[in-house]
């Protein structure tokens, strides 16, 4: 039974390929040249390659694309590539505006997989420092549109290609949900704008896109009332009818039924006051409900709310 159970922490080198983007004869030829990546030797002659090379091997080949040669990046830790990367000592020297932008993609694609490196080891303490200092570099708009998003999003591709688990995946997601939830409630202190009341509709057990809402709206000037996840359409309305607030979001993921969504949506929409905003947004979300703005991303929310109630400046 133990060897079965090791046996789910490794890949063919086939597999192996397939997560990262190297090709299985640059494995082959890499291994025998620099010894990375290492392998283990089944009985059978067969090599098999742990799981937790998956985020290194894609960030070598973020490094090579930047310019790198694989005799500098091949044998080095994930730590070291994100300090080389943040180097840049490119072999080719790169001035323009689209070499920067592709060289900081590149950076936080790599910043990305060393998140993921610690997903694999379940390292909480790791992963939520990562997140306090990038939102401390970035802000909170900039933390959710280029590290939340990215993060999940990988974890969520790594979940469908079988080099992460649901137990990785429940571990990224509760630890994002904790950070994301206390620093929504810090922004939100005596805020004095737009009241805005976020939630989810029934049925929908996913909570970080709310999370990502309360988030960006709190990163306004907008005060945030935040319902949690399903939610009766009773309790919705009712809360509204309470609080009054100008915007009520609803955050809907992809695995919600659309035809249920829409039913819900014209229910809600419905019974309340016309003078009440709503949006909608994620990836289950219908995009052409009347009354009903559908904004696709955080940064779109976030200019949304930004010039909601502004006051109109009169013509001279």
């Amino acid at each position: 039974m133990t060897n079965v159970i090791k046996m789910k922490d490794y890949l063919s080198i086939g597999e192996l390929a397939s997560m990262t983007g190297v090709g299985v004869h640059t494995l082959r030829v890499w291994e025998k040249r620099y010894g990375a990546p290492h392998s283990q030797r089944l009985p059978s002659g067969h090599r098999r390659y742990p799981k937790d090379e998956v985020p290194r091997l894609r960030a070598i080949a973020s490094a090579l694309e930047s310019g790198y040669r694989a005799s500098k990046v091949v044998t080095a830790t994930l730590e070291e590539l994100q300090a080389l990367m943040g180097l840049k000592p490119f072999v080719e020297p790169k001035s323009d505006d689209t070499a920067a932008e592709q060289d900081e993609l590149s950076s936080k694609e790599m910043l990305i997989e060393s998140w993921v490196k610690e997903v694999h080891g379940y390292q909480d303490d790791a992963l939520l420092g990562g997140f306090h200092e990038q939102w401390g570099h970035h802000g909170a708009l900039n933390f959710i549109l280029d590290f939340a998003v990215p993060l999940m999003g990988r974890i969520g591709k790594g979940w469908e290609t079988g080099e992460l688990g649901v137990s990785h995946e429940h571990f990224a997601s509760e630890c994002l949900v904790s950070f994301l939830s206390e620093k929504w409630r810090q922004l939100n202190i005596r805020k004095n704008g737009p009241t805005v009341l976020i939630t989810t509709l029934p049925g929908e057990q996913y909570s970080l896109g709310i999370l990502m809402c309360a988030v960006a709206t709190s990163a306004t000037n907008s005060k945030v009332i935040y319902l949690g996840a399903n939610n009766p359409i009773e309790d919705i309305i009712a809360a509204a009818e309470i609080y009054k607030p100008e915007i009520i979001t609803l955050s809907i993921s992809h695995e919600f039924d659309p035809t249920t969504a829409e039913n819900l949506l014209f229910k809600i929409r419905s019974e309340l006051d016309s003078k009440t905003s709503m949006v909608t947004g994620g990836k289950g979300s219908p995009s052409n409900i009347p009354g009903i703005s559908y904004i696709p991303s955080f940064d779109k929310y976030y200019d949304f709310l930004s010039n909601f109630n502004q006051p109109v400046k009169a013509k001279v």
